[in-house]
């Protein structure tokens, strides 16, 4: 999905996820040596927000429907999901390892709706994600699952089995939803970044930047055959 949004706001937006360094070749993409400042920062959209088409058919039910037109909220990435939440809200996830108490920032924001000082709302879109902004939650507490029952069958081969399982899940609280500036250093571990620290894709070598271990960077394996 990125490397489909990096071809589609190339032209939009230059230099927005051309960090990667890929042009189209037929069914496979070729690696191209990438430019030492090509970071993808300040790739994101800003508009209004737009009023539905009315609708006759559920005018009747519309005030008994819940509706987040008036509120400000945030579809942030974790756990392998996207989720929308707001300032004050709770909600679970899968087991966080995180202590009961502990701050943990969300740092993957897809998507932000806040109010300016206009009154208005306004809708801003990362692509794919907004450079600077963060969820600061607090970890209230871990809990189990319901009881999971799995049952397997196989006709003919006699073949049943039937267990009972339960996940780890960790509650939080979302206490703030912060964007003040796109050049705000992300805290914390990246484990996929699009560049490295020398402009390059290739993992760091031990002792190439004076350092005796190298940081722990993880980057894409680059296609070394012939085309």
């Amino acid at each position: 999905l990125a490397a489909a949004a990096s071809w589609r706001l190339r032209g939009a937006a230059p230099g927005a996820f051309a960090a990667a360094g890929l042009r189209a070749s037929g069914l496979h993409q070729v690696s191209s040596p990438p430019r030492a400042g090509a970071i993808a920062r300040r790739a994101f959209q800003t508009v209004g927000i737009s009023e539905p088409p009315e609708d006759l058919t559920s005018i009747k039910q519309r005030k008994f429907t819940p509706s987040a037109e008036h509120l400000e909220y945030a579809i942030v990435e974790y756990s392998g999901r996207q989720h929308m939440v707001h300032e004050g809200g709770m909600y679970e996830t899968q087991f966080i390892r995180a202590l009961p108490g502990s701050k943990v920032r969300l740092n993957r924001i897809l998507l932000l709706k806040r109010r300016a000082t206009d009154g208005e709302f306004y809708l801003t879109i990362g692509k794919p994600i907004l450079d600077g902004a963060y969820c600061e939650i607090t970890i209230l507490e871990h809990l189990k699952s319901e009881e999971i029952e799995i049952y397997k069958h196989r006709p003919k081969k006699h073949y049943q089995r039937r267990y009972i399982e339960t996940q780890k899940l960790t509650r939080f609280r979302i206490d703030k939803i912060v964007w003040d500036s796109l050049d705000a250093p992300v805290e914390g571990r990246q484990p996929y970044p699009l560049l490295q620290e020398d402009g390059t894709q290739q993992p760091m070598r031990p002792g190439a930047d004076g350092r005796k271990h190298p940081r722990p960077y993880h980057s894409r394996p680059i296609p070394s055959w012939q085309h």
